[in-house]
């Protein structure tokens, strides 16, 4: 048997992501895949084609998939370190630091009463989809999840005039008084953009209403960039995520994971990303993703718009390898 190293860099790295498809890709499968998708790459020069299909491939060995079991421990991760153990700290540090297993639950049970779960986004999003994985993984009783239109109630307020005539208007206030929280989860967070787009005026409504009630933003995924930029609105009580993605993650930052180590000298990161660049010209703007983010990450329903489009493209009737299901307004 011939020894998989003494192979051409080329067929080893195809071995490496036909491994990947029938193991933790199977869920994105199909028959020669990977094949359709280099033949996309196409160029005059032969050796230069050789080439650039050896770091596309290189780049797709590299690329980070998060299928339907994994987003489930993910959606674990959120619940339980991001939401139920601070509060269950802070129980804790408010009663003495008590061990009181019986105690602790209690008012950890009565804190999850006065909690509402939403998703970002209208109820045809990824947001909004991933709550009822969210809700099964962590045994959570429906009633905890709500819409935004939920949120409020409106209703139609009459005053009477010094010269005895009347006007009407809406006045909106807060469905429920026995909630002290809400909690808004994502799956990815890129530029921060959806933050702003959907929860701005909501989270502000609500501030105004009742400026003592906890407002988080809770992702699976998010850039350095994105968390930072939703930060900065000054609306939530915390905005974190259960994976970080820094600059280490974009394939051709200066720091990137992708090309810390090479198996082979053809493998470049300047030559990669202008491959990348000049295919991605022809599917999207910007070519190296949304807010230029250079990312390897898709996920079981969807490939971010901020990773590379190379790989998620099916526009000029390119093969996309993890397909992007785009939105439509």
């Amino acid at each position: 048997m011939k020894n998989i190293d003494s192979l051409p860099l080329s067929d080893i790295l195809l071995n490496k992501v036909y491994a990947y498809f029938q193991t933790i890709w199977s869920e994105k499968w199909k028959e020669n895949i990977e094949v359709d998708w280099l033949s996309n790459f196409i160029c005059f020069d032969k050796n230069i084609e050789e080439k650039e299909k050896i770091n596309m491939l290189y780049l797709l060995s590299k690329f980070m998939y998060f299928g339907h079991e994994e987003l489930r421990q993910l959606l674990l991760c959120l619940y339980r370190d991001m939401f139920k153990y601070p509060i269950v700290e802070l129980i804790r540090k408010t009663n003495n630091d008590t061990t009181d297993i019986l105690f602790i639950n209690h008012i950890f049970s009565e804190e999850l009463k006065a909690t509402r779960f939403l998703g970002v986004g209208n109820p045809s999003e990824s947001g909004v989809h991933l709550l009822y994985y969210f809700r099964q993984e962590n045994n959570l009783p429906k009633d905890y999840f709500i819409n935004t239109s939920d949120v409020f109630t409106t209703e139609v307020v009459s005053e009477e005039l010094s010269d005895n005539t009347s006007y009407k208007y809406l006045q909106s206030s807060l469905k429920s008084n026995n909630i002290k929280r809400y909690i808004f989860i994502d799956d990815f967070c890129g530029s921060g953009s959806q933050a702003k787009d959907y929860l701005k005026d909501i989270v502000e409504n609500i501030r105004f209403i009742n400026p003592d009630i906890e407002v988080n933003y809770l992702m699976l995924f998010g850039t350095e960039y994105g968390i930072t930029e939703v930060r900065k609105l000054e609306i939530f009580n915390r905005v974190e995520a259960v994976f970080t993605v820094d600059e280490t993650f974009k394939a051709f930052s200066n720091n990137s994971r992708c090309f810390k180590a090479v198996p082979d000298p053809i493998i470049e990161k300047d030559f990669a990303k202008q491959t990348a660049i000049k295919y991605g010209n022809q599917l999207f703007n910007p070519p190296l993703g949304h807010g230029n983010c250079e990312l390897l990450l898709g996920l079981f329903h969807n490939t971010p718009d901020n990773s590379l489009p190379i790989f998620w493209s099916e526009r000029n009737n390119w093969k996309p390898v993890f397909k992007r299901y785009h939105k439509q307004y």
